[in-house]
């Protein structure tokens, strides 16, 4: 009896059982799967033969259109031949009858299994013969007996009877290949549906099969989890899995009844979601080290009173890599309070103490900080300062910082109190950043760190615990401030004291950085690195006092790069800034040492030469000749392009920055226009001031006649894509020179003081353009530039008040663009005046902002309802980290302004979107379209969808 009780109870013939219900149904499975597989090859199969047949039909009713064709050029050329005479109608027919020949070759290959098309071939074939037979003839009576021979034939030919013949073949073979491909097409389509169905049955029973296998499955799998629950759950401990993404697996009853009492299962949820987050904050760290494979024992105090001893221990797959860890846990609370009231009762004095202490520290340290902020003159001696203070007034027995590389390394950078110094400091240090960076973001910018389970790199502070920060400018990591603070240190004081001196540090770095790419920005040229116009004006001011003082002479050299935009235009903006880096890099190799290399504007590079004459001018232009004359490869051609270098000599062609730059740009252009590669200025052959004094007249003469035209370049709104306004630029077509460039006349108005007039005439144009758009409903805003001289006419407010009366536009349609550098040069009464345009309704633009030094008091003083930003820096931001930094800038400032940003020089669709994520409110730029006529502006706007990149342009300049 107990033998057969034991028999009932043991498991094997359930296990056995289920071990054969498993194997039947896999084979079922295999059988469905390989009748599965059947069908589908049938599918496939079927499916080809008809795509075959299909191709093939199509084939054939398109060589028989064709032959319809052939047919009918045939005819027309010989009908032309008989009346013309022409040869060349004969060489036309000739070619449609060999096209015909080979169509009807492939036809016959193509009907070569259906005898019944093949006989309606033949006979075609033999109709068309006797056509070619016809045609032969009347082509040998036009040559012998002329058009009336030949015209007589035709009316006696039976030319429509075998016209109607082919026709009535070719229409009898496509009617026959249309029904063939129909009856196969609808064949095809019941064998299809039939193979479907039989697919979708086998897919059911593998479904059916699938379906029951998981059953049996589930209800083994539920049997040993009842039993294993069972056990767990009996057991007084904290028990819990945990996987490695830190969701849970399993806890027992007693871990549910301590952290979740109004739950019925945890599985699924976080660690954070379930413990909160007062709790996660004290575990994040440790459960961040038993993930990594190292098991953890903590004592903690979870509930108010209630103490336990947790153990995480990791949880290993067969490869070794960590999958979750497992929590065991008990109450220690009597142990704990006893202790708890023994540390009560040693440290209320000497927690008296130590805050007074404490918070004197905390002030002395950040005050000392702030300072060393204020003083700083670079990054480096900002870092040390602040190092220095936070272990001399702080009392920390170390501090370093770690700054973020290009690769999102940590580099040491800065330390105090390191025994070996920064040499020590760096040769401990790793570049694998990694653990140091989990800690902090898991302690919310802050970890603190046992001083036997420091991470990398900041196992160089050795000898402590170590409290880390992370520095950071907005959502980026610049870098790692790291304390080694004492054994017996407060915590909480710590952390607190850190962090303010870590968010102190992060905002003295970006400052900094934000000066110095600032500062480069201003000075040097984005796309080749070489100083620009600026900082070159400022060398050549040093150069001349300088020579000056030593009584020695020097040279400048400038070099301008013909047909850059045919480059540009063919092989678009990419190619040519690549040709310009080669050629500023060129330009370096060639240079002696003390000489200077500068990108003046877009294809103008200068060289100034210290202590050189003429002959030594000369020879260094026969070098940058040879070098420059080498073929530059661009998109995998070697493309050659020619140079014209222009010098000017001190002290002979000048004693001032300005008048040599422009006796050099005299030279390249004399140079130029007598095609010769080299010039030296020759003030004999200049003759400036009365050519300047003729084309001031003709221009007066100009703007009297209204012989000036305005362009206008388009704005769009970047949030709705529609065109919200233009921005006015006037041209000037010169009857003998053509188009003088606006930065030829335009300088000239300024400094004869046509400068008044001829923005009055931009005006009054852009105030009557939108006089005739409002009377139909179409106006936009117009904006119109004011230079420097124009504000600061007195009498400038009242003749605008003048033209708004006389035109009776409404409010906002004129718009008012100033630069910020002519703002900046009579900054009170700019003010006033913007303050007198700002109340006449007019709408307010700093243009080219950015470029000036404008400071943001000032800013903040101006009416200004928008600012622009200069299109250096937008054309250079998707390619150079500093101007992408400015742009992003300028839009965040002028947006705390509560003004809206304009972006000039929006050339691509990467410039697009790059602005759209920066939050830009208006674009502009040939990316939307090229300045155009004032006449045309309407029609491109009812045209206008979306921005598309344009092909380059020669550039546009306006009052």
């Amino acid at each position: 009896m107990r033998q057969a009780t034991e028999r009932r109870m043991s498991p094997a013939p359930e296990h056995a059982r289920f071990e054969a219900r498993i194997r039947i149904v896999f084979l079922l499975a295999v059988l469905v799967v390989a009748g599965m597989s059947v069908t589908a090859w049938t599918v496939v199969h079927d499916a080809h033969v008809a795509a075959l047949r299909l191709a093939s039909a199509h084939e054939l009713l398109n060589g028989l259109a064709r032959t319809r064709a052939e047919t009918l050029q045939v005819e027309l050329s010989t009908q032309g031949f008989r009346l013309t005479g022409d040869p060349a109608r004969l060489a036309e027919r000739d070619r449609a009858m060999l096209r015909r020949e080979e169509v009807m070759t492939r036809v016959r290959e193509l009907i070569a299994d259906d005898p019944v098309q093949g006989a309606r071939w033949a006979d075609l074939k033999a109709v068309i013969d006797q056509r070619i037979a016809l045609s032969r003839q009347i082509e040998m009576l036009r040559k012998t007996g002329g058009e009336a021979a030949a015209s007589a034939f035709v009316a006696t030919a039976p030319l429509k009877q075998t016209r109607e013949r082919i026709d009535g073949l070719l229409g009898d073979m496509d009617d026959a290949q249309r029904r063939q491909l129909r009856q196969r097409t609808a064949a095809q389509l019941r064998t299809r549906d039939a193979l479907v169905g039989a697919g979708v049955a086998v897919v059911i029973l593998l479904c059916a099969l699938l379906g029951a296998t998981y059953v049996l499955i589930r209800q083994r799998l539920r049997n040993s989890e009842d039993h294993l629950r069972n056990v767990i759950s009996r057991t007084p401990a904290i028990i819990a899995h945990v996987d490695a993404r830190q969701r849970y697996v399993y806890v027992n009853a007693r871990y549910l009844e301590r952290f979740a009492p109004g739950r019925s299962d945890l599985t699924g949820l976080t660690v954070r979601e379930v413990i909160g987050e007062a709790r996660y904050a004290v575990v994040a760290p440790l459960i961040g080290r038993v993930l990594q494979g190292e098991p953890q024992d903590y004592d903690w105090e979870p509930f108010p009173g209630e103490w336990q001893f947790i153990s995480y221990l990791p949880r290993f797959d067969e490869r070794g890599q960590v999958t979750g860890y497992y929590v065991l846990g008990a109450d220690i609370t009597g142990r704990k309070r006893a202790e708890a009231r023994i540390r009560q009762l040693n440290g209320e004095l000497e927690q008296r103490v130590g805050e007074l202490e404490r918070v004197s520290r905390a002030l002395r340290t950040l005050s000392a900080g702030n300072r060393a902020m204020l003083r700083a003159t670079g990054e480096h001696d900002l870092l040390d300062s602040m190092c220095r203070e936070l272990v001399d007034k702080g009392g920390y027995p170390m501090a370093a910082v770690w700054l973020s590389d290009a690769g999102g390394a940590l580099v040491p950078t800065a330390q105090c109190g390191h025994p070996g110094g920064m040499d020590a400091l760096i040769a401990a240090s790793a570049a694998e950043a990694a653990p140091v960076i989990e800690a902090l973001q898991a302690g919310d910018r802050i970890a603190c760190f046992a001083q036997d389970c420091l991470p990398l790199p900041l196992d160089a502070l050795e000898g402590g615990p170590v409290m880390a920060c992370a520095l950071r400018a907005g959502d980026q990591l610049i870098g790692v401030l790291a304390v080694r603070v004492p054994a017996d240190g407060d915590g909480r004081e710590d952390r607190s004291l850190i962090r303010e001196s870590a968010d102190d540090l992060a905002y003295g770095v970006t400052s900094l950085r934000t000066r110095e790419q600032m500062y480069r920005l201003t000075q040097y040229d984005t796309l080749t690195g070489l100083p620009n116009q600026m900082l070159f004006g400022e060398l050549l001011t040093a150069e001349l006092e300088d020579s000056l003082r030593m009584a020695r002479p020097f040279a400048l050299l400038q070099m301008n790069i013909e047909r850059l935009s045919e480059i540009n235009d063919a092989l678009g903006f990419g190619q040519g800034d690549d040709m310009l880096k080669e050629f500023g890099r060129r330009l370096g190799e060639v240079a002696p040492p003390g000489a200077s290399i500068a990108r003046l504007r877009g294809d103008e590079f200068a060289l100034l030469l210290p202590a050189s004459g003429r002959a030594a001018a000369l020879a260094m232009a026969q070098r940058l000749r040879a070098v420059l004359s080498q073929p530059f490869a661009l998109a995998e051609l070697p493309i050659e392009v020619s140079t014209r270098i222009g010098i000017a000599l001190y002290p002979d062609h000048g004693s001032t920055p300005h008048d040599l730059f422009r006796h050099m740009d005299i030279a390249v252009r004399h140079a130029k226009k007598r095609g010769v590669d080299c010039m030296v200025f020759d003030p004999d052959c200049y003759q400036g001031p009365s050519h300047r004094l003729n084309m001031a007249g003709e221009l007066r003469r100009a703007i009297e006649a209204g012989d000036l035209r305005l362009h206008l370049q388009p704005k769009v709104d970047m949030r709705s894509g529609r065109v919200c306004g233009a921005e006015a630029l006037v041209r000037w077509q010169h009857p003998q020179r053509g188009l003088i460039p606006p930065a030829e006349f335009i300088p000239l108005a300024e400094q004869t003081g046509l400068i008044q007039p001829l923005t009055e005439w931009v005006l009054e144009r852009a105030l009557q353009l939108n006089a005739g758009w409002e009377a139909v409903g179409r106006a936009l805003p117009i904006a119109v530039n004011l230079s420097a001289r124009s504000l600061r006419d007195e009498d400038l407010v009242d003749r605008i008040r003048q033209m708004l009366g006389h035109w009776t536009t409404r409010s906002g349609l004129l718009e008012i663009e100033i630069t910020e550098s002519a703002l900046m040069e009579d900054a009170e009464f700019a003010l006033g005046v913007l303050n007198g345009l700002r109340a006449e309704g007019l709408r307010l633009y700093i243009d080219d902002f950015g470029t000036g030094y404008s400071s943001l008091s000032y800013l903040l003083k101006l009416p200004v309802d928008c600012i622009k930003i200069d299109q250096s820096f937008v054309r250079a931001m998707t390619g150079s980290s500093e101007s992408a930094v400015i742009v992003r800038s300028t839009v965040d400032l002028a947006h705390d302004l509560g003004r809206k940003v304009v972006a000039e020089g929006v050339e691509t669709r990467q410039h697009w979107d790059a602005l759209a994520a920066l939050g830009c409110d208006v674009a502009q730029g040939y990316l939307i379209a090229r300045p155009m006529p004032a006449e045309q502006f309407q029609d491109w706007v009812g045209g206008f969808r979306s921005p598309e990149p344009p092909d380059d342009d020669q550039g546009f300049a306006g009052v």
